[in-house]
């Protein structure tokens, strides 16, 4: 079992995340994502940095952590061939390095970009063909059109490609995206608290012949677990609540918190107070199919959790 950390972006500045960058590297974590947000799940106090731009920053300010973006819907708010030729820059500046997370999108981030919000079939139908569009882009050696059902371009040519292969990480809640990780991502990632997500996420990703790496990603904290729970039930609890998948305006998001009750957040997300709650946990993660978990951190004491991290649970993986 590997761990890493997703620093999420939401609650400071981009340049507290690139110390936190430093930190999760010297502790010896796996890897280092960030969010790709435009907007964040709550408004008072919530921030939004640019992942794209953050992340360059983070690879220059480490040596060898593997760091990725969790994660870009290459569809409205980014063409595939502007993802395809920034993941290629990126590679060829820190070759090896890059990770790229892609999915279907959530409508807070992507309602400015689209007139209408599409169904998840049309998103997905897209996101597979986008995807065609970045390995084109990244594989072929001279000019190259696309006419398909949702992107159509005239020739265009290749200028940057990656150097290393850029490994695709691709977002599935369900059996329906699971085949769709499958068939165009190299790997798959998944939220751990999705119900049954052994048979209805892992299953499906290896029935169709998904052989990469399952990640599991949650939010959650090290530290005082009232403290915790205060913050998360009055920012990511929105992510509870599925209506909420259809909302956009961050101030209604954080407002519906208030219909998610304390039991429930300590249930849907890490709480953890030691090694052993840590450990324990990534336990429980590697029963349902995970290799590799990753924690959206949202600890107060960031420097005291990895610090045990690289005294406790790291070396007990």
């Amino acid at each position: 079992m590997q761990l890493g950390i997703d620093l999420g972006g939401m609650y400071e500045s981009p340049g507290y995340y690139l110390d936190r960058a430093e930190r999760i590297e010297a502790a010896g974590f796996d890897s280092l994502w960030f969010g790709d947000h435009f907007q964040p799940w709550f408004h008072e106090g919530g921030r939004a940095p640019f992942a794209w731009s953050w992340i360059p920053a983070a690879l220059e300010r480490t040596d060898a952590i593997p760091i990725g973006v969790f994660v870009t819907p290459p569809l409205y708010r980014y063409h595939p061939l502007i993802v395809a030729n920034a993941a290629a820059t990126i590679d060829e500046l820190y070759p090896g390095r890059f990770r790229l997370g892609v999915g279907t999108g959530e409508r807070m981030n992507e309602q400015p970009f689209v007139d209408e919000w599409p169904s998840w079939s049309e998103r997905g139908a897209r996101l597979a063909e986008a995807m065609d569009v970045v390995r084109r882009y990244w594989t072929e050696d001279d000019f190259f059109d696309y006419d398909g059902d949702h992107f159509s371009f005239d020739p265009v040519y290749p200028y940057e490609q990656p150097v290393a292969d850029v490994p695709v990480y691709f977002a599935a809640t369900g059996p329906k995206s699971a085949r769709l990780a499958a068939e165009h991502g190299d790997h798959l990632v998944t939220i751990a608290s999705v119900p049954d997500v052994e048979s209805r996420v892992v299953g499906p990703y290896r029935d169709h012949g998904g052989d990469g790496e399952v990640v599991f990603q949650m939010v959650g904290g090290f530290g005082d677990v009232d403290r915790l729970i205060d913050r998360v039930g009055d920012s990511f609890a929105s992510t509870l609540l599925p209506e909420n998948l259809d909302e956009y305006d961050p101030r209604r998001l954080q407002a519906s918190t208030d219909r998610v009750s304390r039991s429930e957040v300590r249930d849907a997300f890490l709480f953890a107070e030691s090694a052993e709650d840590v450990l324990a946990w990534l336990d429980d993660q590697a029963e349902k199919g995970a290799d590799h978990a990753v924690i959206t951190d949202v600890s107060y004491e960031q420097d005291a959790f990895y610090e045990t991290a690289a005294e406790e649970i790291l070396p007990a993986l």
